[in-house]
């Protein structure tokens, strides 16, 4: 069952995990009823629609992408992890598709599992067939792509890059990973080594100047030697300290910060 949260501004709904039953997980199912009826209660509210799945049953998957279409009011779709087969198009319906950029976006044709007899497998690939045509002309509507491109793709099985996609059309923006400083250590520490790479850097932690030293309140530092960066590192444990805590040596490795015994 898909998770709903009904705070501030805007709704999110969550589509982690399988479209439609899941009959392994029961409790990662994501079935159009359920998903229809909720929306019709947070409408109009501007909806977030939270999407990591590898895709499910294709009618519960149009059912859910309906309900998206219809929606009164505004909605953006983010690519969490992934959006691959059913999930695809679902994601497809809202006003805008947002990916991070280690996210994945998948199409290809339907497929099942049948038996019977020559004629009820013929009519079993022809229902296929016409299932990826529909498929085909949801992506090729609302991405700009093709309808002959879009039915090459699904027919080769594509899975885009957040930026694939946003090449393709099929995405609006995507979301890149900010980087985030694995560590900060004081110049006195720094300088004993020889190959400190600019992104970690000899910065210091906040609340002391570039040799460690504690900052009177409201003071600049004073201009010493030392090593010199392009702009300054980024800590969110070293950000964070009060002026206090930031007086003496002290190391942050990734959100802890770590202090120099004194002798």
């Amino acid at each position: 069952m898909f998770e709903v949260k009904n705070e501030g501004q805007r709704a999110t709904v969550y589509i982690y995990g399988t479209i439609g039953d899941d009959w392994w997980c029961p409790e990662d199912a994501n079935r159009a009823k359920d998903f229809a009826r909720t929306l019709d209660e947070l409408s109009p509210k501007p909806l977030d629609i939270r999407i990591d799945s590898c895709g499910g049953d294709v009618y519960e998957g149009f059912a859910i992408a309906g309900a998206i279409e219809r929606y009164e009011g505004e909605t953006a779709a983010y690519v969490d992890g992934i959006a691959a087969s059913a999930a695809s198009y679902i994601a497809l319906m809202a006003d805008r598709v947002v990916m991070s950029d280690y996210a994945f976006l998948m199409i290809h044709n339907a497929w099942t599992c049948c038996q019977g007899n020559r004629d009820e497998l013929r009519t079993t690939a022809d229902r296929l067939e016409g299932i990826d045509g529909a498929i085909a002309q949801i992506v090729a509507s609302r991405s700009g792509m093709g309808i002959d491109a879009v039915a090459e793709a699904m027919s080769a099985e594509t899975w885009y890059t957040a930026e694939d996609a946003k090449a393709a059309g099929l995405c609006d923006e995507v979301v890149e990973t900010e980087q985030r400083v694995a560590a900060r250590v004081d110049p006195a520490i720094a300088g004993r080594f020889r190959n400190v790479p600019k992104a970690v850097g000899a910065a210091p932690c906040s609340g002391a100047d570039a040799s460690g030293e504690a900052l009177p309140a409201g003071g600049e530092p004073e201009a010493k030697g030392g090593s010199e960066l392009d702009e300054p590192a980024v800590s969110h444990a070293g950000d964070n300290m009060n002026p206090a805590e930031g007086e003496g040596k002290a190391i942050v490795l990734g959100n802890r910060v770590y202090r120099r015994k004194e002798n």
